[in-house]
């Protein structure tokens, strides 16, 4: 028989004393906040990350391919579809899907005012799932093979400004190298609204021929390339990165930079190095860095958190432990004169902290669950949208990262519980017996 786990199911949660009764839930509640607030934090930090993610992959795709030379203009550099990356898009790995792309820079004029836009041209093997779900008027405009369409897609920050809706004309002026002016007719096909705001106030949408024609360019010719990945590719385990985190601080900067590389950032480099010398492939991580940097300082802010709600555990567990003691000073002197060791008796408290861990960690997982579900289906927690690019809280559960934070913090806590434990030490059973 384990004489310590027979003790503590005698005396745990059998807490005569008024006061130790008080501190007993005290120290369960803490646990049970904790947990609470670890599991909301980075269930909230995770969906933040992953759907703000996938709005700018929706937006531009996972790899962009284009002439090196124009790499960062919107030149009129060419790419031709006979490039093997778009006719056989099947060699390389981890690619889904690959569709034709053109940029170019112009003049929206309304007969009241007029804006500077980016038109982005799209064709027949546009990949509209991604992009749809931001549609909030009208449609978008048909993509047909070889047919001119004179349809525009604008977003909302664009309809606002120029105080236009579906239906209405837009006329656009293009200046070309000979300083010449090109002005063509578009019909507001559909207005589409991201929530990315940097992305929907530069950024409108037509057919890719007519791009092709203010270029001079064939059928045959696109100013670059989008690569769609596999969504196995998109996203790691949280328990992967800090494992990977962890073990790159123990290895030289080199290795370390290998190991912490991202699944979409392996075959961007795979892409780039596999490509004609004439093309540049960068991920959109490259592309666009900004949003990126920023949604990684949010592991950052996950860090602190978990580490602030662990050391309350523990410290609470441990003045838990510090009152249970005092308030079984008698019962220890007694088991000691019977013969106890120092070992088993702190055993006994040991896992007395234990269960008492464990029960807090039994709300706090029903707690902060519960809570993620509630906000996932009402989306209760609102956010403004020109400013976090999504307007409600996203939550995300990895059942692999909550298993872990379940037993990294009973191991912890219970660590930290040796401490007052040694207190055990330092009681005499003759004293002991007479404490009252």
């Amino acid at each position: 028989m384990n004489f310590p786990l027979f003790v503590v199911k005698k005396i745990a949660f059998n807490q005569h004393q008024a006061f130790s009764r008080f501190i007993l839930k005290i120290s369960i509640a803490a646990v049970a906040l904790s947990m609470t607030v670890m599991i909301v934090a980075t269930a909230l930090i995770s969906g933040f990350q992953q759907t703000i993610s996938q709005k700018v992959y929706g937006f531009w795709a996972h790899v962009i391919i284009t002439p090196f030379k124009s790499a960062e203009s919107l030149d009129k550099e060419a790419v031709s579809k006979q490039s093997e990356v778009y006719a056989h898009p099947e060699n390389f790995e981890g690619v889904s899907h690959v569709q034709s792309v053109a940029l170019k820079a112009g003049i929206m004029h309304t007969k009241e005012d007029f804006e500077g836009i980016i038109l982005k041209g799209i064709g027949a093997d546009f990949k509209t799932s991604p992009f749809s779900e931001y549609l909030v008027e009208g449609q978008l405009f048909p993509l047909e093979e070889n047919q001119d369409n004179k349809g525009i897609l604008i977003s909302s920050i664009t309809a606002k400004r120029l105080q236009v809706t579906v239906g209405d004309k837009l006329l656009i002026s293009f200046f070309e190298d000979d300083a010449k002016i090109r002005k063509r007719s578009f019909e507001v096909s559909g207005i589409y609204n991201s929530g990315l705001e940097e992305f929907d106030k530069q950024y409108a949408w037509i057919d890719i021929a007519v791009i092709q024609k203010l270029n001079g360019w064939t059928k045959d010719e696109v100013g670059g390339f989008e690569l769609f990945v596999e969504d196995k590719h998109l996203y790691e385990a949280k328990l992967n990165v800090y494992g990977k985190k962890i073990a790159a601080m123990f290895l030289p900067v080199e290795r370390a930079m290998e190991i912490q590389k991202e699944p979409l950032d392996k075959i961007g480099d795979d892409i780039f190095y596999s490509i004609s010398n004439d093309l540049y492939a960068q991920t959109i991580k490259e592309f666009k860095p900004d949003i990126f940097n920023w949604l990684a300082l949010q592991n950052t802010n996950e860090i602190v958190i978990l580490a602030v709600m662990l050391l309350v555990a523990a410290v609470n567990m441990i003045t838990s432990l510090l009152i249970l003691i005092l308030e079984r000073t008698r019962m220890i002197g007694t088991l000691k004169a019977l013969g106890s060791n120092n070992k088993q008796l702190r055993n006994i408290f040991v896992w007395n902290g234990v269960f008492i861990i464990g029960l807090g960690l039994i709300i706090g997982n029903i707690a902060g669950i519960g809570l993620c579900i509630l906000q996932d289906v009402t989306h209760l927690i609102k956010l403004p949208e020109d400013s976090y690019y999504i307007n409600y809280a996203p939550v995300k559960l990895e059942w692999t990262w909550l298993l872990f934070l379940n037993v990294f913090t009973l191991t912890t806590a219970a660590i930290f519980l040796l401490l007052p434990a040694m207190l055990v030490n330092k009681i005499e059973a003759i004293k002991a017996i007479r404490f009252s």
